[in-house]
């Protein structure tokens, strides 16, 4: 392989991304709608390569949760309805009217805005907050809200939404959610408004509730293959990040240090072998170690914190180590493996979270047995 000229890997695999977006098909059935969500860029895996095998594989359109990343989707020629949940100023309408995105409308100002900028009839989705207490309507004022947003010039409604809080609830909570949501559903279809697409499942809620399902979903970290520790799926998911590496570039032997030690960045109270890696802070080191590497199929420990571009690793236990050699930050190297549940551990984050936190700096590289290794 090809080295970039900073040679910091993500490699992601498309045949994972793929296989996962058939198993949600499976699971929700092939009626329902997927909304494969691929905001933070992805997961950090990249929004224009991921949400073109979702859709390729089962997915019906997209969600993102920030304008830029739609207008990149459909600059890169994304087709597909792409779905923007609620994140921007009023001021952004006209943009995602001209870039033909769905905007998830949270209160009648926001309405207004969409209203003022469409000049044809535009699909909306308008957010219902069912207990989060985020972003959306309240339940109990949703229909009337509702009908007063349909009642501004060429807003069309093509579906409802909300979010589900899941992560650790019981089946009582869940429900009493779902009651909130398909009561509005309810009371605007005995008005005579349709909700074409009725969207309550993201993949907690997939994953364990399929009452919650309705007419469509959207599935996060799911298509990832990310699944928390004590959650279980009810079809096998493969992890979309393969590793995270990077090559050493620096190899040098260190001797105790007995002038000035107090100013040392670490002890050195006998002969080190150490390395330098070429990755630091700035493309989030800080949160993407468990505190080793591996090198050589060994285990190299972190030596003091990671530099804004740079970092330190011990290699006294692996002689042999040279300049060149790959260093794994997550993944596996021969029988060792460095997983994402261990590091979201040890800094005490949630798993979909730690490839966000990879820098733009770090080359993406895709692979799949059908297609040519590429980067982004």
């Amino acid at each position: 392989m090809h080295h970039p000229l900073r040679p910091n890997i993500l490699e992601i695999d498309l045949d994972a991304a793929a296989a996962n977006a058939r198993a949600v098909r499976g699971v929700v059935g092939p009626d329902r709608k997927i909304f494969a969500v691929v905001k933070a860029d992805g997961y950090g895996q990249g929004a224009v390569e991921m949400g073109k095998v979702f859709l390729e594989h089962g997915a019906d359109a997209l969600a993102v949760a920030d304008i830029s990343e739609g207008i990149r989707l459909r600059t890169a020629g994304v087709s597909a309805p792409i779905l923007v949940y609620p994140s921007s100023l009023s001021e952004a309408a006209s943009e995602m009217v001209r870039h033909n995105l769905v905007p998830v409308l949270a209160d009648l100002a926001w309405a207004q805005a969409y209203a003022k900028a469409a000049t044809a009839p535009l699909d909306v989705f308008v957010k219902i907050d069912v207990g989060y207490d985020r972003f959306g309507i309240r339940a109990e004022e949703a229909a009337n809200e509702i009908i007063r947003i349909l009642q501004l010039p060429h807003l069309r409604l093509a579906g409802m939404c909300a979010h589900g809080h899941a992560h650790g609830a019981d089946s009582e909570y869940v429900n009493w959610q779902l009651g909130r949501f398909t009561a509005v559903v309810d009371e605007l279809e005995s008005r005579g408004i349709e909700v074409p697409v009725r969207l309550l499942a993201s993949s907690p809620l997939v994953m364990r509730y399929p009452q919650t399902y309705l007419n469509a979903v959207d599935p996060g970290r799911m298509l990832y293959g990310i699944i928390y520790p004590g959650e279980t799926s009810p079809v096998p998911l493969q992890l979309t990040l393969r590793s995270l590496k990077t090559f050493l570039i620096t190899v040098k032997q260190l001797m105790p240090r007995t002038d000035f030690t107090q100013y040392s960045p670490f002890s050195v109270e006998r002969p080190m072998l150490i390395g330098v890696i070429p990755i630091g802070s700035a493309d989030g080191l800080g949160w993407l170690h468990d505190g080793r590497v591996l090198v050589r199929g060994k285990t190299a420990p972190i030596i003091g914190k990671p530099s804004l571009e740079s970092c330190r690793v011990d290699l006294t236990k692996i002689p042999n180590a040279n300049v060149g050699d790959e260093v794994v930050i997550i993944g596996r190297q021969r029988n060792d493996e460095i997983t994402l549940a261990e590091i979201a551990e040890r800094h005490k984050l949630a798993m979909n979270l730690i490839p966000t936190t990879i820098g733009p700096r770090v080359v993406r590289v895709y692979r799949s047995k059908s297609l040519k290794p590429s980067q982004e």
